[in-house]
């Protein structure tokens, strides 16, 4: 078998096969109230008599039998009062070998599209007959080997059976199925289904059973897609619940990120600004550092302050000695003239202009601090004393 092998599947036989066994499952009683048919009346021609083999269930091996006398017409209705299974059963004609003659063919692949027309076509060449003579069924059986298609031929001459049918109709039986012994149709069940019985003779269906019969299969169908698909679309509906969700989540962690992207910004920035408050001190702090350290006799009339750098301009009696009174400051180093000095006529004093950098001064011991440090001193100056 390789990839390009046709698989032969016939989807009828496979769900009568299936129903068949699912029936078999359920309980005779049940399956008894479900069906409208129950058993199988087999009716066999025995000159001008009938045998009867009633099957009251598929599978039953061992038939009841009974003699029926086809010249008395009421002799079956008698028969059917006594047996009441009757009713439900199914009424099944069967040939011997002297009424229907079965035989195998074998035929192109291709004629199984059209197999009853084929073989209908040359009916002569594989029987005696020709088609308008006989009633036949073609029975596919398989593929062969050669690509052939296996076909069981059962048919049976047209007077032989039309008078068969006839004598049942006398006696009230309307068969549903005319078969062959050696290649029977039920009970048991062995072969392919087929049936011989002329569509003039078949029973006609009630419609309103067909159309409720039809209707139960639909919802039946109907039912079990919904098992099959009404899960498959919960989950479905949950997924995309769960999606909506996690959207939703998603633009609120968005938000949430940006505002945190914010919220860092701004802690930076202020950082920033600590970091520069820190490092550098007040300008309030400075001029009084500045105007501490300067004389009286010495002024500023510039002062211009920007990155950690400051400079100055004013006059001074002694501007030189500046230089080395700011560099005592904590506040002030790098402390050196921008300009030479230079003498103004006016009122006497130098003109200079100093920059310096500016940082702030040490952190000064706290006051706890100190005292705790005068107290642990203090025996020590008082012991002094005392030598």
């Amino acid at each position: 078998m390789n990839l390009q092998t046709t698989i032969d599947f016939d989807l009828k036989r496979f769900f009568h096969w299936w129903g068949r066994e699912l029936a078999f499952l359920v309980p005779n009683r049940l399956r008894s109230l479900l069906t409208d048919r129950s058993g199988a009346i087999v009716f066999s021609a025995t000159d001008a008599d009938f045998q009867i083999n009633f099957y009251r269930q598929a599978e039953q091996q061992t038939p009841m039998t009974w003699r029926l006398d086809s010249n008395i017409a009421d002799s079956y209705q008698t028969l059917k009062a006594q047996n009441p299974d009757f009713e439900k059963a199914e009424c099944i004609l069967r040939l011997d070998n002297t009424q229907a003659l079965k035989k195998i063919v074998y035929l192109p692949a291709a004629a199984q599209e059209n197999l009853q027309q084929v073989v209908g076509f040359e009916l002569d060449r594989y029987t005696p007959f020709k088609a308008e003579q006989v009633y036949f069924a073609a029975i596919p059986l398989g593929k062969t080997e050669h690509g052939q298609i296996e076909v069981l031929l059962v048919f049976t001459p047209k007077t032989l059976l039309d008078e068969q049918l006839g004598k049942l109709q006398t006696l009230g039986v309307q068969p549903v199925r005319v078969d062959y012994c050696q290649a029977s149709t039920a009970c048991p069940a062995a072969a392919p289904a087929y049936n011989l019985l002329p569509e003039r003779y078949r029973p006609r269906g009630n419609a309103l059973a067909q159309a409720m019969h039809w209707l139960l299969n639909g919802i039946l169908l109907l039912l079990f897609l919904a098992v099959l698909i009404w899960p498959v679309w919960q989950e479905g509906q949950a997924v995309d619940v769960l999606k909506n969700q996690i959207k939703t989540l998603e633009k609120e962690t968005r938000a949430i990120e940006e505002q945190q992207h914010e919220i860092d910004a701004l802690r930076q920035q202020t950082q920033r600004l600590l970091d520069i408050k820190t490092q550098s001190p007040a300008l309030v702090a400075v001029l009084n550092e500045l105007s501490t350290l300067l004389k009286d006799d010495s002024w500023l009339t510039h002062f211009q302050y920007a990155d950690k750098r400051l400079q100055i301009q004013g006059q001074s009696p002694a501007a030189s000695s500046l230089i080395g009174l700011l560099e005592s400051s904590g506040y002030f180093s790098n402390v050196s003239f921008v300009s030479p000095l230079t003498q103004d006529k006016a009122t006497g004093r130098e003109r200079f202009q100093i920059s310096m950098d500016v940082s702030p001064p040490p952190a000064e011991p706290d006051s706890n601090t100190e005292a705790t440090t005068a107290s642990d001193t203090a025996p020590a100056v008082n012991g002094e004393s005392k030598q």
